[in-house]
């Protein structure tokens, strides 16, 4: 059975992390950074050297083509080299080299896939100009009111394209429509393949996020003259929903999830009983419909902590991202290779954003994780043990070719 190189794999991964490198052991390489570019630069060498065809596209993604006797269509595998600051060494990198190497395997056998195969880095991934920015490009979704106030100030907005030769222009006209199917190897990121001693994650869906802003309020009093009994407490309101929420949500909606990141009462004094709490609230599920019934279940509990006397509440819709479902012709190719390699694997969402979610919306998407040792990322102590990295390249490789069969 054809298998990646796993010595030629281990060694192109320890040569990314040299670039952003960090004393913790982890890497700092945020998008178009120093770091970053010198890691693009030795990608596209690896992709030269592997006689694959290199491009870059006016949004800075980076592409090596495999060319199949059908030219006119590709099936895009990768993710991206960027990073968090300061995070760990394998979210996103193993991605984009794990397709390096599935690719250079299959041009190294001899054979000449029906369709076009194309390696892919993403610019920005992780949002540190603006969230998703390379994939977005691609499928078109980025508008030109984004530029101008993106993530850490529009001067280093721009000061980063320049670096890599890039336009705002150039980021709206990246837009492609040559992609049939995409598939994305990462690490979990979390405990569940480790929980259930499973080598392979084959991702279902990437959880939709919604997110609230809720004002309890009450009345200001003294707080030492009010009787407890008395008291209007908009903190008490939003304390008792919060608790109330986390019980609802873990007994009714698990896996989905409920997050309180952030919660200002004011008028905000030791002395002050608080008359007005801001709450932000945010949830994430699989599907809309499980995203419905949560959020008509949280504000029904809102409310009911706030019907009595003194006491009020008020709804802002912050945000809502849909959930973006994986294609089963993918998932099942990903399934039918971790049959063939025999390697245990189970079905699970996706909690965190990736590029996938983007092309989901053009193409046949599909996504799957590999264990993280704790469940650490973004963090110098991520990391996935050898041979779970080379299982996962496996997956990738053989994923590819019954795409390619597939979608003759």
């Amino acid at each position: 059975m054809l298998q990646i190189n796993r010595e030629r794999f281990l060694s192109d991964f320890e040569a990314v992390s040299q670039f952003g490198t960090t004393e913790e052991g982890g890497v700092s390489r945020p998008a178009l950074s120093e770091p970053d570019m010198a890691a693009r630069e030795w990608l596209k060498n690896q992709i030269e050297a592997a006689g694959l065809v290199y491009s870059q596209d006016t949004a800075g993604n980076q592409y090596g083509r495999l060319v199949g006797d059908d030219n006119s269509r590709v099936i895009l595998t990768g993710s991206h080299l960027d990073s968090v600051p300061d995070g760990g060494r394998f979210d996103g990198a193993l991605g984009v080299l794990a397709s390096l190497e599935a690719i250079r395997t299959i041009k190294e056998s001899g054979k000449v896939p029906p369709i076009s195969i194309e390696l892919v880095n993403f610019t920005d991934e992780e949002g540190t100009l603006l969230g998703l920015m390379g994939s977005r490009a691609v499928i078109g979704q980025i508008s030109p009111g984004e530029f101008e106030n993106p993530r850490g100030g529009r001067s280093h907005f721009i000061s980063s394209l320049d670096r890599a030769g890039l336009t705002e222009s150039g980021v709206l006209n990246a837009k492609r429509n040559d992609i049939t199917a995409y598939l994305e190897l990462h690490i979990e990121q979390g405990k569940r393949l480790l929980a259930g001693s499973t080598e392979i994650g084959v991702v279902t869906a990437m959880v939709g996020i919604r997110s609230y802003t809720l004002h309890f309020y009450g009345q200001a009093a003294h707080a030492g003259t009010t009787p407890m009994n008395e008291r209007a407490d908009a903190l008490w309101a939003a304390t008792a929903f919060i608790q109330r929420a986390k019980d609802h949500i873990m007994a009714n909606y698990t896996p989905g999830v409920v997050n309180f990141g952030m919660i200002e009462a004011y008028p905000g004094a030791f002395n002050i009983v608080p008359g007005e709490v801001v709450l932000a609230m945010e949830f994430r599920h699989g599907s809309d419909d499980a995203m419905d019934d949560m959020a008509a279940d949280l504000l029904q509990l809102a409310h009911e902590v706030t019907n009595t006397d003194h006491l009020s509440l008020t709804v802002e819709n912050a945000a809502t991202i849909h959930p973006a479902p994986m294609n089963d012709r993918v998932i099942e190719a990903v399934e039918s290779a971790c049959s063939q390699l025999d390697l245990s694997n189970m079905r699970l969402l996706s909690f965190a954003g990736h590029d996938a979610q983007s092309i989901a919306q053009v193409a046949l998407a599909g996504m799957l994780f590999v264990p993280s040792v704790e469940g650490i990322s973004h963090n110098p102590a991520e990391y996935t043990a050898p041979d779970d990295m080379v299982n996962g390249a496996n997956v990738v490789l053989h994923s590819l070719l019954a795409l390619c069969d597939e979608l003759v």
